[in-house]
């Protein structure tokens, strides 16, 4: 049978299931979470293969030309979330990784006249143009989102217990198909 499109999943089972046995771990997918699995996967000493559609990884965090002359992280943001464990545990400063704040977080454009400033100390002054009321809510609500974001950030860096629920029972991990 002539071989599946390339970039099809057929493609991906194809090609892999050559090499299946010199694989422990295929992650589907070279976006920043993709990468970190696979780095994390192989200090543990699990041979990894990660397979991505685009011809650069990074996903979210690439920095791409979108302008001839004008560059930007397509989702920068989202840098900000990487945890600082796992800065830290892959040396990434040390392999480059430089965060860059921008002093005005966003700018949101809401019509021809209208838009909303947030960060650099705008954002409650901003939002009072819309709301006094939300704008004096803004700092307590602030401060709790820190807090909750503070629980997850710990939450999602512990191992999964024997009597945690599966999620995807249908799943299967170790299936000898793929």
């Amino acid at each position: 049978m002539p071989p599946a499109p390339v970039g099809t999943f057929a493609t991906i089972r194809e090609r892999t299931m050559v090499d299946s046995k010199l694989r422990d771990v295929i992650i589907v997918g070279g976006g920043h979470n993709g990468l970190v699995c696979a780095a994390y996967l192989a200090a543990a000493g699990l041979k990894v293969t990660v397979l991505e559609r685009r011809g650069v990884v990074g996903g979210a965090a690439v920095t791409e030309e979108f302008h001839p002359g004008f560059r930007n992280s397509v989702a920068a943001y989202t840098v900000s979330l990487l945890n600082p464990k796992v800065i830290r545990d892959l040396e990434l400063a040390r392999h480059g990784l430089r965060v860059v704040e921008r002093k005005l977080a966003n700018f949101l454009p809401l019509d021809a006249s209208q838009y909303l400033k947030i960060g650099a100390g705008k954002t409650e002054q901003e939002v009072a143009k819309f709301s006094a009321r939300d704008a004096a809510r803004l700092a307590p609500y602030g401060e709790r989102l820190d807090v909750i974001a503070d629980v997850l950030r710990d939450l999602v860096l512990e191992r999964r217990s024997e009597n945690t629920v599966n999620l995807f029972p249908s799943l299967r991990f170790h299936s000898p198909q793929f």
